[in-house]
């Protein structure tokens, strides 16, 4: 027997599961910010707000020891203002106020627009971005993104870098049910473990010549190929 139903986030399923035996009401305000970021249902509004929510969700990577800390701060009960506040998770917070200033910069230096596409060449740089901050960013002049991150040469495995890659997303600010193309085509078309969602999903940068895969090492010319193709790709849409 199956038993599926709709939801905005595996957190809200957990959320209705265990909240039959266990009072869970102290997270129900944190879990709507979950459901917001998880289904892509936030707002450019929201997104861009100061809101202790977002903050707590762009600790959380820091390490295990901060998202265990946090977990045994949720268990005690504490709001989230408060365990904003704990002397390790402040300090964190600073620095991922100077890293998202970074970010931005980086955002704004290098995103080019074309055919309602918003490319985002941050590869080399050793800086990621999700498509929320991009296509906030771009605003109403993108339908999707197109992120490309990562270090030539390198391998999974390799410390801190990864291979050259591509992240694409839906601008959920814009196109609040769903995107206007199947994004999954894009991060499939080259790589045959790519994928993800319609909405947001991603692959690696292949070695290809006259879009066949070539049996090569990835060079900085492939990365300008696989974004040719996939802008024909996305002109068909």
């Amino acid at each position: 027997m199956i038993i599926w139903r709709d939801s905005p986030s595996a957190a809200r399923i957990a959320y209705d599961v265990f909240s039959e035996r266990v009072d869970l009401s102290d997270l129900e305000e944190l879990l709507e910010w979950v459901d917001k970021l998880d289904s892509g249902a936030i707002s450019h509004e929201e997104f861009l707000s100061d809101s202790p929510a977002l903050w707590l969700s762009r600790v959380i990577d820091a390490g295990e020891g901060v998202a265990m800390k946090v977990l045994e701060h949720l268990q005690e009960g504490l709001p989230v203002d408060q365990i904003l506040s704990d002397s390790e998770i402040s300090e964190i917070i600073i620095e991922k106020r100077r890293e998202m200033g970074t970010l931005i910069a980086a955002i704004r230096d290098s995103m080019l627009i074309e055919d309602r596409m918003a490319i985002v060449r941050l590869d080399g740089t050793g800086i990621r971005s999700n498509g929320y901050q991009v296509t906030a960013m771009a605003g109403d002049k993108c339908d999707a993104c197109m992120v490309i991150h990562g270090e030539l040469g390198a391998a999974f495995g390799d410390g801190e870098s990864y291979p050259v890659s591509a992240s694409f997303y839906t601008n959920s600010f814009l196109h609040r049910s769903g995107g206007i193309y199947d994004l999954t085509a894009l991060a499939t078309r080259f790589d045959p473990d790519g994928g993800g969602h319609a909405n947001a999903c991603g692959c690696r940068i292949k070695p290809i010549e006259e879009l066949e895969l070539a049996d090569r090492e990835v060079s900085k010319d492939d990365v300008a190929r696989n974004i040719a193709a996939w802008l024909q790709m996305w002109s068909e849409r």
